[in-house]
């Protein structure tokens, strides 16, 4: 499968093989699709170290395992295999993200009105509800947070170069880096509990 540029490539540490203290490790690997202009990959990726979102907003380059086809059920962790082969991408190439399905955590939960929108980045129409502050306009909420990806939830995607097509997600992150325009289309909705990461949006500055 092609990919964009990668950083470097390199292959997990052989078993018994010396190595310097790291930071803890899951188990498996979470399953995300990506989406650049040209190209669509499924990919493996460890969260133990956070939520994806705050991932893709601090992190220039992740690691991650090319998956040769997506699993039938992506909700799954991965098992972690000794050839698998990592690779480093770099995330400003990604314009869309999806994360693999999850339960929400009540306890992380903002409880903050959505807010219908449509996006437009490089071929690619999103429709979908964004969370804000009460009282704010989400097009002009999402630019002030400076951050490079947010979530939109319960989203439809329409490729413009396809008649007909369109692929509905929970969740979906947007890079906001390459977006064309943000449209509002309406009034707030009250926050009604969607699944996945958006629970918890973090819309700081990467690094904040």
């Amino acid at each position: 499968m092609s990919f964009w540029p990668l950083r470097r490539r390199r292959k997990e540490p052989e078993p018994g093989a010396p190595s310097t203290p790291t930071r803890a490790v899951s188990s498996g690997l979470s399953v995300v699709e990506l989406w650049t202009a040209d190209q669509r990959a499924t990919v493996g990726i460890d969260l133990s170290q956070g939520r994806l979102t705050d991932l893709f907003n601090r992190e220039e380059a992740i690691r991650v395992v090319v998956l040769d086809a997506p699993p039938e059920d992506p909700s799954r962790l991965i098992e972690k295999r000794a050839d698998h082969e990592w690779v480093e991408l770099e995330v400003a190439q990604a314009l869309l993200v999806f994360p693999p399905p999850q339960p929400t955590n009540p306890t992380r939960r903002l409880h903050r009105p959505k807010q219908p929108i449509e996006i437009v980045i490089g071929p690619f129409e999103i429709s979908g509800l964004v969370s804000i502050p009460p009282g704010a306009q989400a097009a002009g909420f999402i630019f002030r947070q400076n951050v490079r990806f947010t979530p939109v939830t319960r989203a439809a995607v329409r490729d413009t170069r396809l008649v007909g097509f369109e692929q509905r997600a929970e969740v979906v992150l947007v890079n906001l880096r390459h977006v064309a325009t943000i449209r509002d289309l309406g009034v707030a909705e009250p926050d009604e509990g969607d699944l996945g990461e958006p629970d918890l949006p973090d819309l700081r500055a990467p690094g904040a």
